[in-house]
């Protein structure tokens, strides 16, 4: 037994020093051309076993991971591959270190029957990292540089047995290696089969295609597939050549052409779920062709060959799609299966979708009330998939918007926004309608809501009382209710309320007008209703807190609530009645707020929404009902040019009659009466402006006696001059230069009183603030302010004046271009919905870190508070310049030098708050959303 162990112990010994010699051997002879039997073991059991085997692990670690992350998009064509698409993320540092791994391989290595798998695997890493230009770089030099490795030894030796005979020709050469390269083959599998090598070269090729097509490089793409195509590709691989042509007809768009080869792959492949998921890209490329007879034929086929439920659903769905599309199949089949689908557990998370479809079915039958209701469904449906929810309200939108029905419309564009997915295609147009929508609504509530108050102001005080009184039992009834509300309803309330019932109980009676309170009852229960809620409500929708419910919730059943709610009725009932026009005045301020909202409404229908006869329709029943304001030229302006684009030549020639005989003298008439007439008036404009600028820069050059012979001929050579105020001060300032400070001070004065508002007033207050004057200003003097009923406050230096100019201000915390974008969509704004206005658009320094931008005029706090909430509820407007912050405010002409002297933005904020926002300012009408 011991002899045996050692004779055992010698024959190991012996055995361990041959293969050790010829492991030096072969190491010593690594990196030259030939290698013994020995020498190949070692490098291909080292190169295959200590990092080859390694990395390909990590490789199928880091593919599996991606495949069971993967999530399909069946809204889109599938991709044939699922992973390494261009569209998928690129791969991160795991394919960094494999590619080190790998690289180590190939150089210790070089002789290795597994290097051209290092280097293969170090291509699909580079691809997977989306570095193409590599990952073409080494796929190219795998196909080159391992190109039949084994053969060409055996191909040589063959060669020269044969001297005598002639040389072989390509094709001949070719075949000889791949007999020799199958004989290398054998003989290596016949001695330890398991380092078995199948190369690698074909599937590079492939890769190599894939990444040509990636890079947009097709024609070398098509080049290749070409060659293999021709030559004898492996049967075993001709499903993976047939994927590889299809995606790249895919990548160019050409789907027609990648049909065929889709065809080959699907006849080809053997696994069913294989061909399942290629049946499916086959028939969305049928369906991308407008072939849906195909397309029906093979989603039909698809649901028959037991896929994923996602893949059934989808394809049966697709099945409406196409009828939808084309009317390719029956409609009562579609819509028999698809009510089966929604009564199927199976499906319940696709509900919403179901419904959609079903209503798409049924506007392509012309049965829109079966339509509205399936989508009505499908929103109550929907819970996880919110782009579906967004797409029905879209649709419902739409619907409505085709029947011109602007105001229903609104709502559904509105939660469309809220909803769709970012990267919906035509998001960006849903929001432009959205926005025209969303103005349309807010001009029609202002008409109905001052017809309204018209309408209360012609009753007898019984009956207005009566009317009253319905109104305050409702909004208390209402008010109840919207307490309970928890913060996530306030907070995506009007995201997600679609307003119901449009019907209108008593025709167009605001009150009662389900459509009107449906898009505003809230807002309206703000307003006259709870006081408690009503500061800044408005910034409250946009930014509520739970706190404020429980505060609400908390004051209810506590001593003393019931003397509050008295209170709050009272304070209601007077708000109502102080909005109520019974005086000439506010009725005429009424009627001046309905005259500017209908001539909004026809602009925004003429330039916005395109409808003509709606334009018109609109104009006209604004000349009808106005024929007194002072601005109805404008609108049979508007009439006539609307007349003649619709060609109607003897309604464009009554209207330019009616301006000629009875506005001869506007300059309306004037445009008529000489078409010139704008480009006249333009280039007596630019003349002014030259004029004005020369004159400047002789100020500049400290010529002053030309400067005032300057100022003193404008009068008469401009008529009417414009820049009076701008000449005069240019005056002041030569004044201080030649007659010292006072002289300088006592000029500005004289400006600033003989131009009481405007941008000269300001510039003069400017500059005399800049001087260390302090400026005389009117909010001191309590005493005559409350004499014209103006109101006072001792803890604030400003004083309100609601039946002066107003300014729009916006204050950014910083100076910053973004601004610039904001001044233009302003300006853009007011010449929309404020054309009548003429309002200007003044960007301004109120110090060096801090940008404004001035609106001026309004006539009164009621306009402009109107005007106020008209720029708050277009949400979109100030979205360039939330990163930087900005306030928003009104401030008269009288409060608006001394804001300006004393820089106090947030000392402003709270008197505007105070009293434009507040309690006392229950004189502010018209602002309803």
């Amino acid at each position: 037994m011991f002899k045996s162990l050692q004779l055992y112990s010698r024959l190991s010994y012996i055995l361990i020093l041959f293969f050790s010699s010829a492991v030096l051997t072969s190491c010593s002879s690594g990196k030259k051309t030939g290698q013994s039997y020995i020498g190949r073991v070692y490098h291909n059991t080292t190169a295959h076993y200590n990092g080859y085997y390694y990395g390909k692990q990590k490789m199928l670690e880091y593919e599996n991971q991606m495949l069971a992350s993967r999530k399909e998009d069946y809204s889109k064509l599938l991709p044939i591959y699922l992973i390494g698409n261009p569209e998928d993320a690129a791969a991160g540092s795991d394919m960094d270190s494999l590619i080190k791994r790998l690289t180590i391989v190939a150089k210790l290595h070089p002789q290795s029957k597994w290097t051209d798998d290092a280097y293969y695997n170090i291509g699909k890493a580079y691809y997977y990292k989306k570095n193409y230009e590599a990952s073409l770089a080494t796929f190219q030099f795998v196909s080159s540089e391992f190109k039949n490795k084994k053969s060409s030894t055996a191909a040589s030796a063959t060669a020269k047995k044969k001297k005598h005979h002639k040389p072989m020709s390509r094709a001949e050469r070719e075949k000889e290696d791949a007999k020799a390269e199958a004989k290398a083959e054998d003989q290596g599998s016949s001695v330890l089969g398991f380092l078995k090598h199948k190369p690698i070269r074909n599937n590079d090729l492939l890769w190599l295609v894939r990444t040509f097509a990636n890079l947009k490089n097709f024609s070398d793409a098509q080049a290749i597939i070409a060659y293999l195509k021709d030559g004898k590709f492996p049967k075993d691989m001709r499903v993976d050549l047939a994927l590889t042509e299809a995606y790249v007809f895919i990548q160019q768009k050409q789907f027609v052409k990648a049909i065929e080869p889709m065809k080959q792959a699907v006849n080809l492949i053997k696994s069913k779920k294989e061909a399942t998921r290629y049946s499916y890209i086959l028939a969305q490329l049928y369906q991308l062709n407008g072939n849906y007879n195909y397309a029906t034929q093979e989603f039909t086929a698809v649901t028959k060959m037991r896929p994923s439920y996602e893949m059934d659903f989808n394809a049966r769905i697709s099945v409406g799609k196409n009828y939808i599309q084309s009317g390719t199949g029956s409609p009562k089949e579609i819509l028999s299966q698809l009510d089966e689908m929604s009564r199927n557990d199976t499906y319940e998370e696709f509900n919403d979708q179901i419904y959609y479809y079903m209503a798409l079915v049924n506007l392509k039958q012309n049965k829109v009330e079966e339509a509205v209701k399936n989508l009505e469904t499908s929103i109550q449906k929907s819970v996880a998939n919110i782009n579906q929810k967004g797409l029905s309200y879209l649709k419902i939108g739409e619907l409505n918007f085709e029947d011109q029905d602007y105001v229903s419309a609104q709502p559904g564009y509105d939660s469309a926004v809220a909803f769709l997915d970012p990267k919906f295609d035509t998001l960006d147009r849903v929001k432009e309608i959205k926005t025209v929508l969303d103005k349309v609504v807010f001009e029609t509530n202002i008409i109905l809501h001052q017809d309204s108050l018209q309408k209360l102001a012609r009753m007898s005080e019984k009956e207005r009382n009566k009317i009253i009184n319905n109104a305050l039992a409702e909004i208390e009834k209402k008010q109840q209710s919207a307490q309970q509300d928890t913060f996530l309803s306030l907070q995506t309330q009007q995201a997600q309320d679609l307003p119901g019932n449009q019907a209108s109980s008593s025709g167009n009676w605001y009150f009662y007008n389900t459509s009107t309170k449906g898009t505003g009852y809230n807002d309206f229960i703000k307003k006259w209703g709870n006081r408690t809620l009503e500061d800044n409500w408005r910034r409250s929708n946009k930014k509520s807190s739970a706190g404020d419910i429980e505060a609400s919730n908390s004051d209810s059943g506590q001593p003393g609530s019931e003397n509050a709610e008295t209170s709050s009725q009272s304070a209601s009932r007077e708000a109502m009645l102080e909005n109520i026009p019974l005086t000439p005045e506010k009725m005429a301020a009424s009627n001046q707020l309905m005259f500017n909202a209908y001539y909004s409404l026809g602009t925004i229908y003429k330039d916005a929404l395109h409808n003509i006869p709606r334009a018109i329709e609109t104009f006209e029943k604004l000349a009808a009902r106005f024929p007194d304001n002072e601005s109805l030229p404008q609108v049979y302006y508007n009439l006539y040019l609307l007349h003649e684009e619709r060609g109607a030549t003897a309604k464009a020639q009554d209207y330019k009659d009616r301006i000629l005989t009875n506005y001869a003298a506007s300059d309306f008439a004037k445009v008529l009466a000489d078409p010139e007439f704008i480009h006249n008036s333009e280039k007596k404009t630019n003349e002014l402006d030259i004029y004005y600028a020369s004159t400047y820069d002789y100020f500049v050059a400290e010529q002053y006696s030309n400067v005032i012979s300057r100022i003193h001929s404008a009068d008469s050579l401009f008529k009417p001059n414009a820049l009076q105020g701008k000449f005069e001060l240019l005056q002041a300032m030569i004044e201080g230069k030649t007659n010292g400070r006072q002289s300088y001070i006592n000029a500005l004065d004289s400006i600033m009183k003989k131009f009481p508002s405007g941008e000269v007033h300001d510039k003069a207050v400017e500059i005399l603030t800049e001087l260390g004057v302090q400026v005389a200003s009117t909010t001191t003097k309590d005493s005559e302010a409350s004499k014209k009923g103006e109101s006072t406050n001792k803890t604030t230096p400003y004083t309100m004046h609601p039946n002066n100019p107003q300014y729009f201000v916006v204050v950014f915390n910083t100076v910053s271009p973004k601004t610039k974008a904001i001044s233009d969509s302003l300006a853009n704004f007011n010449s929309i919905s404020h054309s009548l206005d003429k309002l200007k658009v003044s960007p301004q320094l109120l110090d060096t870190k801090t940008q404004m931008i001035v609106v001026k005029q309004m006539k009164n706090t009621e306009v402009a508070m109107n005007y106020y909430y008209e720029i708050l509820d277009s949400e979109t407007l100030f979205e360039q310049v939330e990163d930087i912050g900005y306030d928003v405010f009104i401030i008269d002409d009288k409060n608006f030098p001394l804001f300006y002297q004393r820089k106090n933005v947030a000392e402003y904020l709270e008197f505007f708050s105070k009293n434009y926002e507040g309690e006392e300012s229950g004189n502010i009408e018209g602002n309803e959303e």
